[in-house]
C-alpha cells in the first residue's frame, strides 16, 4: 500500500487499540530500517509518540490485527439496521428488493484483511463516516437498479460506496466538524481525500478497476465544476455518477441532519441539474411524497429571509458593478458564465435578483410561500460559496487567501463576495 499521511490515523489506531486488542502481526521497520515495533506486541496509545515521526514499513494497515475485525456479515447487519430504523432510507431499499439482495450485494464486495482494518477504524472512530458510506450504499444500489446496471455493476457501485469516504480517516477530524470554517490550505487536505482512497483501492488488484474510478470521481460534477481532475460530462464514469447523486441523496436521509433536509434536497436537484445529470435526478422521485408534506426549519422566520434576500441582491449587484473593469479577466469571465446560469435558474423559480423588494413584498402578501423560499435561498447562497471554492481550486496562486480576508485589486470583487458570505455565515452562528 502506499504510504499515506499518517498523523490522524495513526492517533485514532492507537486509541482504538487502548479499547480493543490491536496486535503487531509482523515487524514494523522505519524506512532507515530501524525496527519500530515487533511481532506480536500489542498497539495501543502509548507508542504513538514512538511511531508518529516515521514512515512506516510495511504501512499501518499490512502490519497489525484487530480483534472482532469487521467482516461482511457485520456490514450486512449494520447496514440492515439502518434500513430498518429508517422510514425514508427503507422506502429506497424497498424499491431494490427483499433482504437477500442486499446480503448477495455486500457478501460480494471483496474484504482484504488491509481494508476491512481500516473500515473497523471507521466503524469505532469515524462512526459517521461509516454510516454514511451504508447510507450511501443503499442510495447507490437503488441508482443502480433504476438505471439498468447488471448485478455485477450493482456490486461495484456498493463496494464504490463503501470505500468511498476512506481517504477522509487521514486528515484532521477537526476539518469534519459542521461548525469549523476551512482555511484554503485546509479545504486541499479535503480535495485530496478521493484521490487517496483511490491509492488504497488501486493497490488490490481483485478489485474492478471501475470501482477505484468510481470512488476518485464521486465528487467530480457534470458541469465540470467538481473534484479532483474537474472532469466534464460523459468523462466521468456512470458509476462515478451514481456515487455522486447518491451521495447528494444520502445526506437527506442522515437523522443528524436537520428538519426540512428532503425540501432542501428538492430545491438543490432542481438548481444542479447540469451539474449533476437529469436522468439519474428523475429516479428520485420516489421521495416525492416525503418532499411535499415535509416543511422547511427556518420557512418561519421573515428576518432571516429578508436577509437572505438582501444578501443574494447585493451578491449580484455587486459582481455586476465590477463588470466593466473586470471583463477581460479569466476568472471573473468563469464566474459570469457560471452565474449567469444561476440568474436564469433564479428567474425560472420566480425570482429577480434586480428586484429583491419584490419577493419580499411577495413574503408579507403570502406568507405560505416562504417556506417555499426558504430552502431555494440557502441553496443559491451555497451556490455562491461554492463558486469561491472552485474558483480557489482553479486559481489558488492567484485568488485572495481565505474568508475575510483582503485581496488583490482586480479580484475585489471576487474578495467582496467572500466577505459578504463570511459575515453572513458569522452572523448565522
Amino acid at each position: 500500500m502506499h504510504e499515506l499521511p499518517d498523523q490522524h490515523y495513526l492517533r485514532a489506531v492507537t486509541e482504538l487499540g487502548d479499547t480493543r486488542k490491536i496486535v503487531a502481526s509482523r515487524d514494523i521497520y522505519s524506512h532507515s530500517g530501524i525496527k519500530l515495533v515487533a511481532a506480536g506486541i500489542r498497539i495501543t496509545s502509548a507508542l504513538y509518540d514512538r511511531l508518529v515521526h516515521h514512515k512506516m514499513l510495511p504501512p499501518l494497515d499490512m502490519a497489525l490485527a484487530v480483534e472482532n475485525m469487521l467482516d461482511h456479515e457485520t456490514i450486512l447487519q449494520d447496514l440492515l439496521e439502518l434500513i430498518r430504523t429508517n422510514d425514508k432510507l427503507g422506502k429506497v431499499a424497498d424499491a431494490v428488493g427483499k433482504d437477500d439482495d442486499y446480503r448477495r450485494i455486500v457478501l460480494a464486495i471483496q474484504l482484504p484483511a488491509p481494508l476491512a482494518f481500516k473500515l473497523t477504524v471507521a466503524r469505532e472512530k469515524y462512526r459517521r463516516i461509516y454510516q454514511r458510506s451504508l447510507l450511501l450504499l443503499v442510495v447507490s444500489v437503488y441508482l443502480a437498479r433504476r438505471d439498468g446496471m447488471s448485478a455485477e455493476e450493482e456490486e461495484w457501485v456498493a463496494a464504490a460506496a463503501l470505500f468511498h469516504d476512506i481517504g477522509l480517516l487521514h486528515i484532521d477530524p477537526a476539518l469534519l466538524e459542521p461548525s469549523h470554517v476551512m482555511t484554503v490550505d485546509e479545504r486541499r487536505h479535503l480535495y485530496a481525500h478521493p484521490l487517496t482512497a483511490y491509492l488504497l483501492l488501486h493497490e488490490f488488484v481483485a478489485f474492478n478497476h471501475h470501482i477505484a474510478d468510481a470512488v476518485l470521481e464521486h465528487h467530480e460534477r457534470t458541469d465540470g465544476s467538481g473534484y479532483p481532475r474537474g472532469l466534464h460530462g460523459a468523462k466521468i464514469s456512470r458509476y462515478g455518477q451514481v456515487l455522486a447523486v447518491g451521495e447528494l441523496v444520502a445526506k437527506a436521509f442522515d437523522p443528524a441532519q436537520p428538519v426540512g433536509q428532503w425540501k432542501q434536497l428538492e430545491i438543490m436537484l432542481k438548481l444542479n441539474s447540469r451539474r449533476y445529470g437529469d436522468r439519474l435526478i428523475g429516479y428520485l422521485n420516489i421521495c416525492r411524497d416525503d418532499l411535499a408534506v415535509e416543511q422547511s426549519a427556518g420557512g418561519d422566520n421573515p428576518e432571516r429571509l429578508v436577509e437572505q434576500v438582501s444578501l443574494i441582491a447585493k451578491l449580484f449587484g455587486d459582481f455586476d458593478q465590477h463588470a466593466d473593469l473586470a471583463r477581460h479577466d479569466k476568472i471573473f469571465a468563469f464566474a459570469k458564465t457560471r452565474l449567469a446560469e444561476l440568474r436564469l435558474e433564479l428567474f425560472d423559480a420566480g425570482f429577480d435578483p434586480r428586484d429583491p423588494h419584490g419577493l419580499i413584498r411577495l413574503f408579507s402578501e403570502d406568507p405560505e410561500c416562504m417556506t417555499e423560499y426558504f430552502p431555494l435561498l440557502n441553496e443559491v447562497l451555497w451556490r455562491f460559496k461554492a463558486l469561491t471554492l472552485e474558483i480557489a481550486r482553479h486559481w489558488p496562486e492567484e485568488t485572495c487567501k481565505d474568508e475575510g480576508q483582503p485581496g488583490e485589486a482586480q479580484h475585489a470583487w471576487l474578495c467582496e463576495m467572500k466577505q459578504s458570505l463570511f459575515m453572513a455565515a458569522q452572523a448565522a452562528r
